[in-house]
């Protein structure tokens, strides 16, 4: 970077000296010719004064040539001294005799500390529909695509607990924020029909919507199969086109598949 830097301030510099050696030409030349010639002298000027304008350009190409050189210059002092400035902290005899539980308990306290900020990220979350794209209802066939969106979002934030684990704890604040934050997920991922099925009661969690919307469907599997079964085996192309047909065949499996 640096020699690419170097190569355009010295083309910047050529071109900078050639432009204006040959404006003082053309405005000689144009002197000469002023009184013989006005309507040529006046085209030399011209030109002479965009020669004039490119040569400032060059100028302006070979400052900021060096202006990008010295702050290169500085990025490498800096990255210099942070790097010494690690070495001069970083320990030069680790302590053997350190204690075990000391590396737990840091291990631990490190641990919490990411599990935070996870949260206080989940928390931000504006629109839970960017990162699951699907409305569960009563009738959709994507019950298990759906449930995947969701364990992943819970993972990707280390949030899974609250609808997979019975450790509940209602007095914790920090854990009922969150379970406030999934149950508001949930309620923004499953149609108006299937919320009203759900919160028909006080004190919903997390993991009791959970469940109510996995036994919604696991309750209607049976009845459901039955239906698509009917449905996929009466299914006939009918005015779809090839490839409308074939996607339709493949819903269905894919729905029969759940």
């Amino acid at each position: 970077m640096a020699t690419s830097s170097s190569s355009a301030m010295a083309t910047a510099t050529k071109l900078h000296d050639e432009a204006l050696s040959t404006a003082k030409r053309l405005e000689d030349e144009a002197s000469s010719l002023r009184s013989t010639n006005t309507e040529r002298s006046q085209q030399l000027e011209e030109e002479a004064a965009l020669l004039k304008s490119a040569a400032a350009a060059q100028e302006r190409v070979r400052a900021a040539a060096a202006a990008l050189d010295k702050e290169r210059a500085q990025a490498d002092t800096l990255e210099q001294q942070a790097a010494a400035l690690r070495d001069r902290l970083r320990p030069e005899h680790p302590d053997d005799d350190a204690d075990p539980e000391d590396d737990d308990v840091h291990s631990a306290s490190s641990e919490a500390a990411a599990i935070a900020h996870l949260h206080t990220q989940a928390a931000a979350v504006q629109n839970i529909k960017n990162l699951i794209p699907i409305v569960l209802d009563l009738q959709s066939s994507n019950y298990s695509k759906w449930r995947g969106y969701v364990l992943l979002i819970l993972g990707r934030f280390a949030l899974k607990d609250h609808v997979l684990s019975d450790d509940s704890r209602p007095y914790d604040p920090a854990w009922s924020r969150m379970d406030c934050v999934i149950l508001s997920w949930l309620f923004n991922t499953i149609s108006a029909d299937l919320l009203d099925v759900i919160h028909e009661h006080d004190g919903l969690t997390a993991q009791t919507a959970w469940l109510g919307i996995e036994q919604q469907f696991l309750n209607n599997r049976e009845s459901r199969a039955m239906l698509l079964d009917a449905e996929f085996r009466t299914l006939c192309q009918g005015a779809l086109s090839i490839d409308d047909y074939c996607r339709k065949m493949k819903s269905m499996a894919d729905a029969l598949a759940e």
